[in-house]
């Protein structure tokens, strides 16, 4: 399976050796910044390639700017006579994913919440709610989602 979706639409511009070694390219591109390619469309000496960066564990993201030049990098070494119009889309982190216990602590201040109230109007137990306060307990994303969207009104 590539890792460029439909690169079959470049079979009539390349070999099948020049195919693998751009798939082969684009995979460590998948590896090490989780960057994904599509082709949407080939036409006369131009290429549309969609560029997505998806969620990386070192949290690093690259720019729209940083996804073009990369894609064209890509791209023209193996097709260097076609003009390559790239639709860059970064990662846009979830806004519960910034949700940390300082984050609980300091919204709780700002509204004025308690452990107690969190408690009563979400029905989960107070002592699993002091817990993901506290830090002693981790928290999964649906907790920090919960936590976003109780606070966060």
């Amino acid at each position: 399976m590539s890792s460029i979706q439909n690169i079959n639409l470049l079979e009539p511009c390349l070999g099948t050796d020049k195919i693998m070694k751009l798939d082969k390219a684009a995979t460590r591109h998948q590896e090490q910044s989780n960057t994904n390619f599509n082709i949407r469309l080939v036409s006369d000496k131009t290429i549309e390639v969609e560029t997505a960066q998806g969620e990386t564990t070192s949290g690093k993201y690259a720019t729209e700017a940083t996804l073009i030049k990369r894609t064209e990098d890509l791209f023209r070494k193996h097709l260097p006579g076609y003009q390559i119009i790239v639709s860059p889309e970064t990662f846009q982190p979830s806004p519960a994913s910034l949700v940390n216990t300082a984050w609980i602590e300091k919204m709780m201040q700002q509204k004025g919440i308690r452990i107690k109230q969190i408690a009563f109007d979400t029905g989960i137990d107070r002592e699993s709610v002091s817990e993901w306060v506290t830090g002693k307990r981790s928290m999964s994303q649906i907790v920090k989602a919960l936590f976003y969207y109780y606070l966060s009104k």
